[in-house]
């Protein structure tokens, strides 16, 4: 589901959000929201190795995913987030027209750019990603930057997507999202003892 959102300041994901989002649509297997929103991060960070380096998430705009599924733990989201975000890298990277390797849960644009310090730059950060096991759900997300802008830090990769872009590329993500899911869950009730 495509929802509004005036900014991204990293509270959706600090409780349990699918219901509020989709009240009685909500799905056993796991539901995803997307808004394209700018993003300003820095009193609700998760990541503790942010908290740690005083570090903090900024973008002037940006499509940002959210999602919630039910029954993982904390190794199970950190799974299911790489698996995710590498399937965003997939459609990203036609998109754009440029390489995308995996860096842990980061998407690192394999393309010559102009930093936000006006150096140029052999690959860049395109993304920011979290999740978590909260009471056994979790709960993450992925931002892409649309124009990342002059406060995001220096590697930070902007993809300059159009606005008929952004709203193809949530849906894609959503599809897939909502077909993984789905089809996780039948691969869990096909065994036979």
């Amino acid at each position: 589901m495509i929802i509004k959102q005036e900014k991204y300041n990293g509270d959706l994901i600090h409780r349990r959000f699918a219901y509020e989002q989709f009240r009685k649509n909500v799905s056993a297997y796991g539901n995803i929201v997307a808004f394209r929103a700018p993003m300003d991060v820095t009193e609700n960070l998760i990541d503790l190795e942010d908290t740690l380096s005083n570090d903090f998430i900024a973008s002037a705009d940006a499509v940002n995913f959210c999602w919630e599924i039910p029954n993982l733990c904390a190794l199970g989201a950190v799974a299911f987030q790489r698996l995710l975000n590498t399937e965003i890298a997939k459609f990203l990277s036609k998109r754009i027209d440029a390489p995308i390797v995996m860096d842990g849960d980061d998407l690192m644009v394999q393309k010559t750019f102009v930093g936000s310090e006006g150096e140029a730059l052999d690959e860049g950060k395109v993304s920011v990603s979290i999740t978590y096991s909260l009471e056994n759900v979790a709960v993450g997300h992925t931002a892409i930057n649309i124009d990342a802008g002059p406060d995001a830090p220096n590697f930070a990769f902007s993809t300059n997507l159009s606005d008929e872009e952004v709203e193809a590329f949530m849906n894609e993500v959503i599809d897939y999202f909502n077909h993984e899911v789905r089809d996780q869950f039948v691969a869990t009730t096909k065994i036979v003892v």
